[in-house]
């Protein structure tokens, strides 16, 4: 039940969930590729986990430029000689805001950062998982990709779309013996949350302590999640335990939602 020696892309790993959910597949010991937008940001997180495991390396990319993530998938190849895990963790929440005070181009840019970024990666990188008849490709959702949630009409929007496309292409890669599940946090702790609750208090005219009580009393368990536990999650979906998942949307969500 290893990711041992696996080979692990892992994008939008330079901070928050994507960089906790590289960390726990490095000190498991797997082949890793960080993808990240910031050089600086991505090659500091490069340094820190080759402190554990040599076998890191970062690839600057964009993951919505159709160019930059071909070169993402062939420089993994190159370095490792395969690829068998993808974890789709870009994206952007975008503006919280009215739809009718919502630009159309800020509408495209979220389905792009969430949904678009999500296609490519994972065209890009099945070829290679159809020659080897084996991979796992886990897309990073999000519980408002299941129920809605006012004045984010394009973080939904993009959200509901990335289950759709797990969905799918669940159904059209399993008989190349393909995974393809997606993850749906709920309310995580850190910077996004923070930015969240800042941002809903604006809009509703509530103060951030009200927002927070809110989000927190709609869970069972009365908390955030911790974004260790969405990487758990996402090492144990990269595992042979897992190997009957597919087309599941996990949810990891301290109980927000429960279907």
């Amino acid at each position: 039940m290893s990711v041992k020696n696996k080979v692990v892309i892992v994008t939008g790993a330079s901070r928050g969930i994507g960089k906790v959910i590289a960390q726990s597949f490095s000190k498991e010991g797997a082949n890793l590729v960080l993808v990240g937008r910031s050089k600086e940001a991505v090659e500091k997180v490069e340094v820190e986990l080759k402190e554990e495991n040599p076998n890191v390396i970062s690839i600057i990319a964009d993951v919505t430029n159709e160019e930059q993530v071909k070169h993402m998938a062939e420089k993994t190849i190159e370095v490792f000689g395969k690829i068998d895990v993808l974890v789709n963790n870009a994206g952007t929440a975008g503006p919280t805001t009215s739809v009718k005070d919502l630009a159309v181009e800020d509408f495209r840019a979220v389905l792009d950062d969430n949904l678009t970024s999500t296609f490519l990666c994972i065209k890009a990188v099945v070829p290679n998982m159809m020659e080897n008849q084996s991979g796992r490709i886990i897309n990073l959702s999000s519980v408002s990709g299941k129920r809605a949630l006012p004045y984010r009409v394009g973080y939904c929007a993009a959200k509901m779309g990335v289950i759709g496309l797990t969905r799918t292409l669940a159904a059209e890669l399993g008989e190349h013996n393909i995974t393809v599940n997606a993850i749906c946090p709920g309310f995580v702790e850190g910077e996004r949350i923070d930015s969240v609750i800042s941002n809903q208090g604006k809009v509703r005219g509530l103060d951030k302590e009200e927002v927070e009580r809110e989000l927190k009393s709609s869970s069972p368990l009365k908390r955030f999640v911790k974004p260790e536990e969405i990487a758990k999650t996402a090492v144990f979906l990269s595992t042979d335990a897992a190997i009957g998942i597919t087309g599941e949307d996990v949810n990891v969500s301290s109980g927000v939602v429960m279907y």
